[in-house]
C-alpha cells in the first residue's frame, strides 16, 4: 500500500490553499514548505518519524519550513539517520537558510546530535535510507536547477514533477510513472514557468494510461473533463492501493 498525505496543494501565492507538500507512507516528506510542521501535526504525522525529506528546488514555498522542522526533530530526538535529498549544494543552501533565520545554534546542535545525511541528486537511481529514487531535471526558471522525482513505491513508480513547465524532463517522468503527482499552477504570464490546465490535457493525450494527481494549484484549477485526474484537498490522504 502507498499513501500520499497532502499537507498543502497550493502554489507560491497559496490562493485559498496552503503551500504544496506531501508525505509518502508517513515517512517521506516531499517539500518542507513554510507550513509543513503544523500540518504534519494536524495530520498526526510526527516529524521525528520521518526518514527522508525531499526538496525539488530552492524556492521559498518549497524550503522555508526547514528551520522549524529541524528544530522539532532536534527537540524530539531520534535514533536513526535523517536523509535530506535535494539539488546540488543542498546542504550549503539549508545551512545558509538557518543563518538567515537567525538560528545558527540550531544548525550546530542538529549536526552535533542528529545523524543528518545529505544526498545530492545525480540523475541515477539512488538510495536515501528506505527510499529508492531517481531525480529527473526539469525546466522551471532559468536561474535554478530544478528536479522532478521518481519514487520506487514497492512495485509501482510514483512520479513527482516538482515545479515545471512542459519540457522533455516532464515527459520522461510521465513515461516512467505509474502515477504522476503533477503541478498545475494555472494561467501564468510569459515566459511560461509552470503548467497550465491545457498543458495537463496535452500531457494526458501523450500519456493516456498514467493517472495524474494535481498539486501546486493556482486559483480555480480543477481537473473537470480530464480523464483519470484527481485534485486533492489540503490534508487529504490518497490511497494508491
Amino acid at each position: 500500500m502507498t499513501t500520499l498525505t497532502f499537507l498543502g496543494t497550493g502554489n507560491f501565492l497559496a490562493p485559498g490553499r496552503y503551500w504544496n507538500g506531501f508525505v509518502v507512507d508517513g515517512t517521506v516528506l516531499v517539500e518542507p514548505s513554510p507550513t509543513a510542521l503544523p500540518h504534519l501535526r494536524r495530520c498526526a504525522l510526527p516529524a521525528e518519524r520521518l526518514d527522508v525529506v525531499v526538496i525539488s528546488h530552492f524556492h521559498a514555498d518549497h524550503t522555508f519550513g526547514w528551520p522549524f522542522l529541524l528544530l522539532e526533530v532536534l527537540s524530539r530526538g531520534r535514533d536513526r539517520p535523517l536523509f535530506v535529498v535535494g539539488p546540488p549544494e543542498v546542504e550549503a543552501f539549508l545551512a545558509t537558510m538557518m543563518g538567515v533565520a537567525g538560528v545558527p545554534d540550531v544548525q550546530e546542535h542538529a549536526h552535533a546530535l542528529l545523524d543528518l545525511r545529505y544526498v545530492e541528486v545525480d540523475l541515477s537511481w539512488q538510495q536515501a535510507g528506505p527510499l529508492r529514487f531517481r531525480a529527473v531535471e526539469v525546466e522551471h526558471v532559468p536561474y535554478l536547477r530544478c528536479f522532478g522525482y521518481l519514487f520506487d513505491g514497492g512495485g509501482r513508480t510514483i512520479g513527482y514533477s516538482g515545479d515545471a513547465r512542459p519540457c522533455p524532463g516532464l515527459d520522461e517522468l510521465a513515461g516512467a510513472s505509474d502515477v504522476l503527482v503533477l503541478e498545475c499552477n494555472g494561467p501564468h504570464p510569459s515566459p511560461k514557468t509552470h503548467m497550465e490546465i491545457e498543458d495537463v490535457k496535452t500531457l494526458r493525450d501523450r500519456f493516456p494510461g498514467v493517472p495524474f494527481v494535481l498539486t501546486h494549484l493556482g486559483h480555480g484549477v480543477d481537473g473537470a473533463g480530464i480523464a483519470d485526474v484527481v485534485v486533492p484537498e489540503d490534508f487529504q490522504t490518497i490511497d494508491l492501493g
